[in-house]
């Protein structure tokens, strides 16, 4: 009786151990609040292509369908003022100076046969347009350093460095990465390096203001193995990257939804989350990449991501295999994929735009504001 007991006690031991583990793992370290939706009012949403957040956290800028930039009260949802661009221009990647006197955002001639492009300026507070940089390459993602001194604009395939307050380039560098358009570009907290993100499958590292490449990571070939069309190979796309806050660390994602933390004084990577191999093969799919949609939360422990699919947001341990998924989702009765997703530099805040479909009506965009709160 008594090794029966023995026996029974350390497997009671045993399954606790195993729920506390489950908990541990499965349990998220932030609680999510929701502030705000919008649009609140008009105008009505087609199709949000790039979020992005003032300095404050108080105001969101969107892009709706390339066309039209807005700002809107993050607090409420309500549409503050609309920055109308020329009907011949595509708008892409909007971006607030630090001290919120500036936006900036890329522009490029309607037309794939055309690449003349711009970097525009506005003042935010009264929607007035400030001026430009041209001849600029096809345009496609925007960063301001910390100091708001530099803005870093990513293109089809140079990497330029402008000086805002002249509104000139600075530095060039004409084939930053191969095959197709810089994805996005970070600077480092302290300004000093800024990583780019590719469609050939790599992050690159450079040094400010020269733009001397310092270092270059590659992710793994896609073991999808078929395009979208299944007409030729796959190739990974890196959609995002980010810095942590206090550490030594680059994080970035790719367009079937594997995500890769690396150390920068060792150029090694800490820890690598793949997708789904089965239901990648299974469904034959991609997921597009997100603008933005890559963050580190504010003790640099946690990733801030999107799901495969798109269709919510997950935390990833940085340095452990924690992964817990379903933090946020859309909220509508059938699955539907994030158009964009950005992070306040404020206070962790999250935005993110998603499409609505109902039978009979045009398709519409809307877009949460949610506070996330580390535990």
């Amino acid at each position: 009786m008594k090794p029966f007991l023995i026996i029974l006690g350390i497997v009671c031991i045993l399954g606790a151990a195993a729920c506390f583990a489950f908990h541990v793992i499965h349990s998220s370290p932030i609680v999510v609040t929701k502030l705000a939706e919008g649009p609140a009012g008009e105008p009505e949403l087609k199709e949000i292509t790039a979020l992005a957040w003032s300095a404050d956290g108080h105001v969101l800028a969107t892009v709706d369908d390339n066309k039209t930039v807005a700002l809107w009260d993050a607090a409420r949802g309500t549409n503050l003022r609309a920055l109308e661009s020329s009907p011949t221009e595509w708008i892409f990647a909007p971006a607030f100076s630090p001290d919120g006197s500036l936006l900036a955002t890329a522009s490029s001639s309607q037309g794939y046969n055309n690449t003349q492009g711009h970097l525009l300026f506005w003042n935010p507070t009264t929607g007035e347009r400030l001026g430009s940089v041209d001849n600029i390459l096809w345009p496609q993602c925007v960063s301001f350093n910390p100091a708001g001194t530099l803005i870093a604009v990513g293109g089809m395939p140079a990497l330029y460095l402008v000086d805002p307050s002249t509104k000139e380039i600075t530095h060039q560098v004409d084939r930053a990465h191969e095959n197709g358009p810089i994805q996005e570009v970070a600077f480092s907290p302290n300004g000093d390096l800024l990583a780019t993100a590719g469609r050939d499958g790599t992050v690159k590292l450079w040094q400010v203001p020269e733009l001397n490449l310092v270092r270059t990571f590659s992710v793994d070939q896609s073991v999808i193995g078929i395009s979208r069309l299944g007409e030729r190979p796959a190739r990974v796309v890196v959609g995002s990257v980010a810095f942590a806050h206090h550490h030594p660390r680059l994080a970035a994602s790719t367009s079937e939804g594997s995500v890769f933390v690396w150390n920068l004084d060792r150029g090694q990577q800490i820890v690598r989350y793949a997708y789904d191999y089965s239901t990648a093969i299974g469904e034959n799919y991609i997921q597009a990449t997100l603008e933005n949609s890559l963050s580190f939360t504010s003790d640099d422990r946690w990733l801030l991501t999107t799901d495969q699919r798109g269709n919510g947001l997950r935390l990833l341990g940085v340095d452990s295999k924690k992964n817990t998924g379903d933090l946020l989702t859309t909220h509508t009765d059938t699955p539907t994929p994030m158009e964009a997703v950005n992070v306040s530099p404020a206070d962790g805040s999250v935005a993110f735009a998603y499409r609505i479909f109902q039978p009979g009506q045009n398709a519409r965009t809307k877009f949460e504001i949610w506070k996330l709160q580390l535990r």
